[in-house]
């Protein structure tokens, strides 16, 4: 659970703002692979905030990307008014790593991290720093929202996503406003945490390869040390990203294939009965058949429009076991 070492950086930089005297109190994480376009709106939204610029600093860590993402931060680096610095890796190691890659540039006591897909609205990070300012106590952490942006055009699928699927998405609709949220919310798509708790709980676990509970189990460990995760809906980013039934299989089947490390990690697997169950489902979706059905609803041409959602929820909850099944044999990712 530690950053990478230097030798593993390709190349960083900061800005001319960052070199000043800094007053920063809020530290914006944004780990980034591949997506430079995407990348380049949340950076230009974070520079629109109310919050004053010299409260916060901003820390981009580029895992390994091939798609110009470095030619970009240097340009940006350049020409940004913000206290601003990035490290790009030279080989892609997961969020986990690059995460931790950004925790060890932070300089502030509170660190807030978000997606590099998430566009923050202009009064997020003034959301963050104000409930930090009043619940100054080491344990206290706030949950913002993420919704899809109005300028978006949604899928009937995405719909379906944030409503009836959404136990495989963000299942903000469990929760409300001054809520203390259970660690399995700890979303890094947009949280915040003091960075003195999570030197008590240690940073992310480098174990995980995949953009898949790695945020979650750190959220048990943080919870172990006392947090109090609190969601505020109105602390709202937007999140730029097109999802296709596609890129959500894959995302569901690496969920499966992760919740087997995640358990053995934090050993909270439910009751006897219940992994019994779990195993039982298990080994039925490791079936061929299973596997097969799977595929063919896997690459099924959905038309746009219509609903689809007995045949949705059947090939994420397929392919979550499938995911868990093939981890537990130490078999090749399927997708």
């Amino acid at each position: 659970m530690t950053s990478p070492v230097k030798a593993d950086l390709r190349v960083s930089g900061t800005s001319k703002a960052l070199t000043a005297e800094k007053t920063a109190c809020l530290s914006v994480l944004l780990p980034t692979y591949n997506r430079v376009d995407a990348l380049a709106r949340t950076l230009h939204a974070l520079e629109n905030q109310t919050l004053a610029d010299d409260l916060f600093e901003i820390i981009v860590v580029d895992d390994g990307s091939t798609d110009g993402t470095a030619d970009f931060l240097q340009k940006f680096c350049k020409q940004t008014g913000l206290q601003f610095s990035y490290a790009v890796l030279a080989r892609n190691g997961g969020p986990a790593r690059a995460r931790n890659a950004g925790l060890a540039m932070v300089c502030c006591d509170v660190v807030l991290i978000i997606g590099d897909d998430i566009e923050p609205d202009h009064t997020l990070l003034a959301k963050h720093h104000k409930f930090h300012t009043e619940n100054p106590q080491e344990s206290f952490a706030l949950l913002g929202h993420v919704s899809f942006p109005q300028e978006l055009s949604s899928t009937s699928f995405m719909h379906w996503l944030e409503t009836a699927g959404r136990n495989y998405f963000f299942n903000y609709a469990e929760l409300h406003d001054g809520q203390e949220a259970e660690p399995i919310f700890f979303y890094t798509c947009n949280v915040s945490v003091k960075m003195a708790l999570l030197e008590k709980s240690g940073w992310f676990d480098e174990s995980f390869p995949y953009a898949s509970h790695e945020d979650l189990e750190l959220g048990y460990r943080l919870a172990d040390k006392g947090m109090r995760l609190v969601y505020d809906s109105t602390a709202k980013g937007y999140h730029w990203h097109t999802l296709t039934i596609q890129g959500i299989a894959r995302r569901v089947y690496l969920m499966g294939y992760s919740a087997e490390i995640f358990w053995q990690t934090v050993g909270k697997s439910g009751s006897v009965f219940k992994q019994c169950v779990r195993n039982s489902i298990t080994m039925l979706c490791s079936q061929k058949p299973v596997v097969w059905l799977w595929q063919g609803l896997r690459n099924k041409d959905y038309r746009e429009g219509e609903r689809y959602g007995i045949r949705w929820k059947l090939l994420l909850f397929l392919g979550f076991f499938i995911g868990l099944g093939d981890s537990k044999k130490k078999l090749k990712l399927r997708v």
